[in-house]
């Protein structure tokens, strides 16, 4: 018969080893948790790439600048320009000099209020204002032609740029008949039809200006300036004339049969001879009324 103790103990010894295994299996994930750790941490200790430094860009030729826009206002020295246009010249009278391209006033000898572009956009009237000097009441007389008559008669045709506007010229408005008294006058970059844009200048005569009681205002033979009345070709006899015979500034411009009353005559003044100050211009005269 075998020892009972003996047995006993070799019983308890497999007894442990059946408990030990269960933990085995987690003990070694620890290990590999452990081992994992370690990786990563390495990982995170390990330096980044470096990032390469960027690249200088190729210089860019800078654009070529467009060519300079003429200027608005032509040259101020007659002499730059063309020759003068005698304009009403006659056995009894030398007539006055017009100088194509020069900038010029007109002012109305009515009211002593001067010519004035409305604004610097399409369809802009005309109206009579106070002296400013800016460039709304400038205005350049650039030749079309001559037309010549059977008899030698020579007529320049003008169009009028308002040096206040982008290239506008003075023209009737709703096209070129101009057969009705009252119609507009207004500021296009292109004639409304042909003939609309086409002007002549026609002299005359320097009257006195008096009240209702033939009291003398003013004498205009005394003014060394050309006095013209300003005509359509197409427009039958009609120039432009100043709405209501008005002495008020803002008065309207348009179109109106005649030519010979006040409000219907304009004196021209050479910008270049106010600038000079060869002329004072009569919006700066003292006025004794």
């Amino acid at each position: 018969m075998k020892n009972p103790k003996k047995a006993s103990k070799i019983i308890a010894i497999f007894m442990i080893a059946a408990l030990c295994l269960p933990f085995a299996p987690a003990c070694g994930a620890k290990e590999d948790s452990q081992a994992g750790a370690e990786n990563d941490a390495a990982t995170e200790s390990s330096p980044e790439p470096e990032t390469p430094a960027p690249t200088e860009p190729t210089p860019i030729e800078p654009p070529t600048e467009k060519e300079t826009e003429p200027p608005t206002d032509p040259p101020t020295d007659p002499a730059e320009l063309p020759a003068p246009d005698v304009i009403g010249k006659s056995d009894s009278n030398d007539g006055y000099e017009i100088i194509p391209g020069a900038r010029y006033y007109i002012w109305s000898p009515n009211s002593n209020l001067y010519l004035t572009a409305d604004g610097d956009y399409k369809y802009a009237g005309l109206s009579q204002d106070d002296y400013t000097g800016k460039p709304d009441q400038m205005f350049v007389f650039e030749k079309v032609r001559e037309d010549v008559t059977d008899d030698g008669t020579v007529t320049c045709i003008y169009k009028i740029r308002a040096l206040g506007t982008k290239e506008s010229y003075v023209d009737i408005d709703e096209g070129a008949d101009g057969v009705a008294d009252g119609q507009g006058v207004v500021l296009t970059s292109s004639p409304e039809s042909e003939g609309s844009q086409e002007w002549v200048l026609k002299l005359q005569k320097k009257s006195k200006l008096e009240d209702d009681d033939k009291v003398l205002l003013d004498d205009f033979g005394n003014i060394d300036l050309p006095l013209f009345s300003v005509t359509n070709p197409v427009a039958k006899r009609r120039v432009l004339d100043v709405s209501g015979v008005s002495k008020n500034a803002g008065g309207l411009i348009h179109m109106w049969s005649g030519g010979t009353a006040n409000n219907q005559k304009w004196f021209f003044e050479l910008v270049a001879d106010v600038e000079s100050g060869k002329i004072v211009p009569r919006g700066l005269q003292e006025l004794d009324y």
